[in-house]
């Protein structure tokens, strides 16, 4: 199942968020042997719920047998507990990877929160006491999936020992193109190299960042192109420059699909601090400030450059603009 693309991402109202420490006690109305439904489960990251984590979704959804399909994730990202000082690298926040879960078929998503004692559990204690608690019957993985303290486990491993639980393993063979396979890494390279195409490819998305429109200084106001200023979270950057966009408002689904240009980075000519992305969006007067927008990155139209005073960034964002509306009419 591929994204619906014509709407915001938002995650569906029969889909059902547990979070959950393994120092703490699982709700009883959740706990397997308690009377919780069964679940056939895909665990993994899912760091940008691309095209390797739908197939890997979709064998979970596709199981029967009565079990709720669900995902088994994590939280944070294990990588952002081991290196709290890593850039950002995330290919969806928290908000979108739930919707994107959800929208790949999943009736249940369960995030585990990564923290020291998810760190110390071993491989087994995870398949001999965390799986079965969660009401585990049917698990799908990667051929690469590790898990465990030290990465000491795999599904050779649940496949020898999850019987005795009543756990099936199912390995799912790694999706693949003409180059390699695709993985959250390779979208990541594409994504720095302002290879938005080839991201979207491999995402069966465009790339998105999301986040909740501040006030900025209002400049792009005064030279006739106002802009929603856009915080950023822990995503990986694109490089600095300008980009045809696509934008939706989650809190307005019936709001169409509105088209811009944005310019992600320092604003050199302003003396810029932080990055930051500004949006100016077409043909559009809605009050965003404080809404939580999605902002979706189709096509690189130049770098970020320094213009000497602010006629000279005038201009050029006049033709950022017709460069951006004519890449637009051709999508249309």
């Amino acid at each position: 199942m591929m994204p619906d693309l014509t709407r915001p991402l938002q995650i569906a109202p029969d889909c059902q968020l547990i979070d959950w420490s393994i120092n703490q006690p699982l709700p009883i109305s959740e706990r397997a042997d308690h009377g919780a439904p069964s679940l056939a489960a895909a665990i993994g990251n899912f760091d940008g719920v691309h095209l390797g984590h739908r197939k890997l979704i979709a064998g979970a959804c596709s199981h029967g047998d009565g079990l709720i399909p669900s995902v088994i994730t994590f939280h944070p990202h294990p990588r952002r507990y081991f290196q709290p000082d890593l850039p950002g690298f995330a290919l969806a926040d928290d908000t979108d990877k739930l919707a994107l879960l959800s929208d790949a078929g999943v009736r249940r998503i369960i995030r585990l929160e990564f923290d020291d004692a998810m760190r110390q559990t071993t491989a087994h204690d995870f398949v001999s006491r965390i799986l079965p608690a969660l009401g585990v019957r049917a698990l799908y993985a990667g051929a690469d999936f590790a898990f465990g303290k030290q990465r000491s486990g795999n599904m050779d491993m649940i496949r020898e020992n999850g019987r005795q639980y009543g756990i099936d393993a199912h390995t799912v063979a790694l999706e693949s193109d003409e180059d390699a396979i695709i993985s959250s890494s390779r979208i990541r390279a594409a994504i720095a190299r302002a290879d938005m195409a080839e991201a979207a490819r491999m995402l069966g998305r465009p790339y998105v960042i999301s986040g909740h429109v501040c006030h900025g200084e209002k400049r792009g106001r005064t030279i006739g192109f106002p802009t929603a200023n856009i915080m950023l979270g822990d995503y990986v950057l694109p490089p600095f420059g300008v980009y045809a966009i696509s934008a939706w408002l989650p809190d307005a689904p019936d709001q169409p699909k509105m088209a811009g240009v944005a310019n992600i980075g320092m604003r050199p000519t302003v003396d810029g601090q932080t990055p930051r992305l500004e949006a100016n969006l077409f043909d559009v007067d809605l009050d965003l400030y404080d809404r939580r927008i999605n902002v979706s990155f189709l096509d690189f139209i130049r770098p970020e450059q320094r213009f000497d005073n602010l006629d000279q960034l005038r201009h050029h964002i006049a033709q950022d603009v017709e460069s951006a509306r004519a890449f637009h009419a051709k999508q249309n």
